[in-house]
């Protein structure tokens, strides 16, 4: 077994943990369906929150290429996972008895699951130069720039209208990374 499938175990861990609470949260609001205000910020950011974590996964390939792997660099690794973990368990509000304001559980949570976004949007934009990867300066970085300070703003502003312009962003920039820079395996290109 070579260092990177080693290593992967546990950044696969990580990240099942993450869908994990987000798929039993949703079942769990299924369950509970008629106890729940729903909100439709809130669902598109759970469904974006199953996307960055498929995307985070599928992302990871490109560390195949790293060969000097040290503690440092693989607990680095594991910090964008466990940011992800972390968000995904913010985003899904416990199940106790009356009913469940989801609306407000979002605005009552957006600084800190905005704060944990955000910063693994900055982990995100270290982590191929920590790793070897590629350096730090490539078209990309703009991209994952303008995402990070997005995530900041959105954990700054509580403005409904802001949220949900700044939603559609995201998504859309999500998409753009995706289609230019990951939608093979192993692609690391921006062709725009």
């Amino acid at each position: 077994m070579d260092a990177f499938n080693y290593l992967t175990v546990m950044v696969s861990i990580v990240v099942g943990l993450g869908l994990t609470q987000l798929l039993a949260g949703i079942g769990n609001f299924v369950q509970i369906r008629r106890r729940v205000r729903f909100y439709w910020l809130h669902t598109s950011w759970v469904v974006l929150l199953i996307v960055l974590h498929l995307h985070m996964w599928w992302s990871f390939w490109v560390l195949r290429t790293v060969t000097d792997w040290t503690y440092g660099t693989f607990a680095y690794v594991l910090i964008g996972p466990s940011l992800l973990v972390i968000a995904s368990h913010l985003a899904v509000p416990e199940l106790i008895d009356g009913r469940i304001d989801v609306e407000r559980h979002y605005y009552d949570t957006h600084a800190i699951f905005f704060g944990m976004l955000a910063a693994t949007g900055v982990w995100a934009m270290f982590l191929e130069p920590v790793t070897g990867v590629r350096t730090f300066v490539v078209p990309f970085r703009l991209l994952q720039t303008c995402g990070t300070t997005t995530l900041v703003a959105l954990a700054i502003f509580r403005n409904k209208r802001f949220h949900a312009v700044a939603t559609v962003l995201i998504a859309i920039m999500i998409t753009v990374a995706i289609t230019f820079t990951r939608f093979r395996l192993g692609q690391l290109d921006l062709r725009m």
